[in-house]
């Protein structure tokens, strides 16, 4: 299954904004949300990774992430269930309001100075992972929700533009948040009042999902699995304990669509080892007085591509890439089998790895995040095509969650498995080669299972249903 021609892609996102109220709230609510999520992470990261008294060890940057993005990792594919039972609008509402509430009083522990010791310490990460689980849920039940509220004929365009777009936003809600950290120190006041607005921006996204009509966002009525005769108690343990293995199935039933999810699992694995690396040379930089490699007297550069500001840059170039393939990936979608898309933007990640890893120097891996960026967000969009159109809907929301695991665990694998053998200053050319591999597997796993289809179709006289097809795709 292919996308409609990216020519038109504009002029339809257009008309079905003009078309569909729920369509641009459902927008809102989305971005919102994500600009919500940029601004808490990149004040958690100022906090945690860059504040004048967070000693930032490869173990503390990989125990920093795994206590945020572990738990839910472990809970989201049965919570998320819920997301196929229950009204997905009032699920992701709620959610939203309890994520607010959390961001509050992260608020007030930080202003009061706690977080500096074991147990204040400990709280600030117990808010984090409610707030950034929460916010993990919010935006699977919305992608999840998207093709109820977006023609099939442009879902793939749409998506794609949100979905980048999305990351954009985030990307642009921490980068504000890093400059104005940069500007006036990772101080408890500073961090405290760079959280506000993420405070405002998610009740903007609650006042949007609140405003569309019940059911609006799915699942159906006649869509949803009731189990009669159950008690509420019994029917909750089915609905949340079902999530996972749901997600499993679903995904199974796709060669592309698990192939895109393990294109997604490997890259943010490879993601996670560029990402400890970077902090721990941005850190380096900073100390040193020196943004650019080894040998080389760039002082000037220092205050630019080192630190806090440094990572900020980095971040904004992770966007960039991401925002290339908004208009990238639906092109590449209507010109060729969605699987070998997956295939070329991996293989893109991977290149650009291989040239600018080595190198260790922190303004080549600024400019070569954005390739990576690209690559890399060319397969999420592949694969969140896929789940949207290759899986009912009454799964959707499993396979969505799963997808949300496998990122956020991924991510803190990738950090854990090399932690023995990153040096404290992050400088290894060996091991800015490992995501460089990761992607390449990935893109392998691709081309491999795009040929065995191929042949088996041949094989078969070319006789293979629309659906047999589709899932090939």
């Amino acid at each position: 299954m292919t996308s409609p021609p990216a020519g038109s892609a504009r002029d339809r996102l257009s008309a079905a904004l003009r078309e569909s109220d729920g369509l641009g709230r459902l927008s809102t609510a989305r971005l919102a949300a994500l600009l919500s999520e940029g601004i808490h992470q990149a004040a958690l990261g100022g906090i945690v990774l860059f504040s004048p008294e967070a000693a930032t060890t490869p173990a503390a940057i990989a125990g920093g992430f795994a206590v945020m993005l572990l738990p839910y990792s472990i809970v989201g594919p049965f919570a998320a269930a819920a997301l196929d039972r229950w009204d997905r609008r009032v699920v992701v509402a709620v959610a939203a309001l309890i994520r607010t509430l959390a961001i509050v009083a992260t608020i007030a522990l930080i202003a009061a100075g706690a977080v500096h010791s074991g147990p204040g310490l400990a709280a600030l990460f117990g808010l984090s992972l409610v707030a950034i689980g929460l916010g993990r849920l919010i935006n699977t039940g919305m992608t999840a929700a998207m093709p109820k509220v977006v023609p099939d004929r442009i879902l793939a365009a749409t998506n794609s533009v949100l979905v980048t777009v999305g990351s954009v936003v985030t990307a642009i809600g921490a980068v504000a948040a890093f400059a104005v950290l940069a500007v006036l120190g990772a101080g408890d006041a500073a961090v405290s009042w760079t959280l506000v607005p993420s405070v405002v921006t998610a009740l903007v996204g609650v006042w949007a999902v609140l405003a569309l009509p019940r059911r609006h966002l799915g699942p159906d009525d006649d869509e949803v699995t009731h189990l009669p005769g159950d008690p509420l108690a019994r029917t909750t343990f089915h609905t949340f304990a079902g999530g996972l293995a749901e997600g499993f199935r679903a995904a199974r039933s796709s060669s592309l669509v698990w192939v895109s999810l393990a294109g997604v699992a490997l890259g943010r694995a490879a993601f996670g080892v560029t990402t400890m690396l970077a902090i721990l040379l941005l850190r380096d930089a900073e100390g040193s007085g020196s943004g650019s490699g080894a040998g080389t007297d760039t002082s000037t550069d220092g205050a630019i591509i080192a630190g806090m500001g440094g990572f900020g840059l980095l971040s904004a170039a992770v966007a960039g890439g991401m925002g290339i393939a908004a208009i990238a990936a639906p092109w590449a979608m209507a010109r060729a089998r969605r699987i070998l898309v997956v295939a070329a933007g991996a293989l893109l990640a991977a290149a650009a790895q291989a040239v600018v890893g080595p190198t260790l120097d922190p303004t080549a891996l600024v400019i070569g995040a954005i390739a990576i960026g690209l690559g890399s967000q060319v397969v999420k969009l592949v694969a969140d095509n896929a789940m949207q159109t290759d899986v009912p809907d009454a799964r959707r929301g499993g396979v969505f969650a799963l997808q949300d695991a496998l990122f956020n665990s991924a991510f803190v694998v990738g950090m854990v498995v090399v932690l023995p053998l990153v040096p404290a200053d992050g400088r290894s050319v060996s091991l800015m080669l490992v995501p460089a591999v990761l992607y390449a597997v990935s893109a392998v796993v691709a081309v491999a299972v795009a040929m065995r289809s191929e042949a088996e179709a041949e094989g078969s006289g070319g006789q293979r249903t629309g659906t047999e097809r589709t899932a090939a795709n």
